[in-house]
C-alpha cells in the first residue's frame, strides 16, 4: 500500500514494486492533490499499469 510522505513542502509517494521500495515525487505541495494522485496510482497498479502518474 503506497504511503504519502511530506519532505519540505513537496509530497512523495513511497511504495514497493518488485520487492524494492520506490519513492516518486508527486510535484505538489497540496495535500488534497497528493491524495488524489495517490488514488490514481493505486487504481493504475490494480489495472497493471507500471507508472500511471507518468
Amino acid at each position: 500500500m503506497p504511503e504519502l510522505i511530506e519532505r519540505g513542502r513537496t509530497y512523495y509517494l513511497r511504495f514497493y514494486c518488485g520487492g524494492r521500495r520506490k519513492k516518486i515525487s508527486l510535484r505538489t505541495d497540496s495535500l488534497q492533490i497528493a491524495k488524489q494522485k495517490k488514488r490514481q496510482h493505486e487504481s493504475g497498479q490494480a489495472c497493471g499499469i507500471d507508472n500511471p502518474l507518468a
